[in-house]
């Protein structure tokens, strides 16, 4: 699973490109799903996408899992994404028509 950052034109503005875990991070939000319920609303199939407004609380959620998890991969995960996230928040001469999308095998 990857994750990126396109404009709504399906340009794409960044991307995963260390080797973080995404699925691990998805298949532990997914055992709590009343706590993480965009995160585990993640397709491991398919395509999931967030714009700005779903970003942010999806963002909380994995600032949570940084500070709960004990797994080392699981919060570097976590993280990775957060800064992609990071991307879809609102900045001067930056284009305002993106989104945050989770690309499943």
């Amino acid at each position: 699973m990857s994750v990126q950052v396109h404009e709504y034109s399906g340009v794409v503005v960044e991307r995963l490109t260390d080797e973080a875990d995404v699925g691990l991070l998805c298949s532990f939000a997914a055992s709590e799903p009343s706590r993480y319920p965009l995160l585990s609303g993640v397709d491991p199939y398919d395509d999931t996408c967030f714009n700005p407004r779903q970003s942010v609380s999806l963002a909380a959620e994995l600032r949570s899992i940084i500070e709960q998890s004990e797994d080392g991969r699981v919060r570097a995960a976590a993280q990775a994404v957060v800064q992609l996230a990071s991307l879809l928040e609102v900045a001067p001469r930056r284009p305002h028509h993106r989104r945050l999308l989770f690309i499943g095998d």
